[in-house]
């Protein structure tokens, strides 16, 4: 599984076509995405900080979503200011979700998934090890 916090910034006078964007983007992965566990956007209290709480049942799905015509058909670079990504993991007993993993590309893994994996690589840190 990949839970992901994205951390997003957008440009001045951006609020509506980026508020927009995810509304198609939420409808659209949902809609045509089977292993998605979760995809919710929420407006932080930084003015243009936005947040994107990603969950997939692995990273494959992840990656999927990343390359997906409808994510790469939107003007993102033209809204937003700076991405963060940050990979989480829950708690357990305190998150219904599953850990987040990285298993290695299979052999016969697509392009996409390669080019894709070395965009968006999942860091697992040595201190989530120590806590599972």
């Amino acid at each position: 599984m990949a839970t992901i916090l994205a951390h997003l910034e957008i440009k001045p006078g951006m609020e509506s076509q980026w508020e927009a964007i995810m509304s198609d983007m939420v409808r659209e992965t949902f809609e045509k995405e089977a292993r998605v566990l979760r995809y919710e956007y929420f407006k932080g209290q930084k003015p243009l900080h936005y947040y994107c709480l990603l969950s997939f049942e692995d990273k494959w799905a992840f990656y999927l979503h990343q390359a997906s015509d409808y994510h790469e058909g939107h003007d993102f670079e033209g809204v937003l200011a700076n991405v963060e990504l940050e990979y989480l993991d829950p708690v357990q007993g305190a998150n219904a979700l599953p850990a987040t993993e990285n298993p290695p590309l299979p052999d016969d893994a697509s392009d996409t998934l390669r080019n894709t994996e070395a965009l968006f690589p999942v860091l697992i840190p040595k201190w989530w090890v120590s806590r599972a």
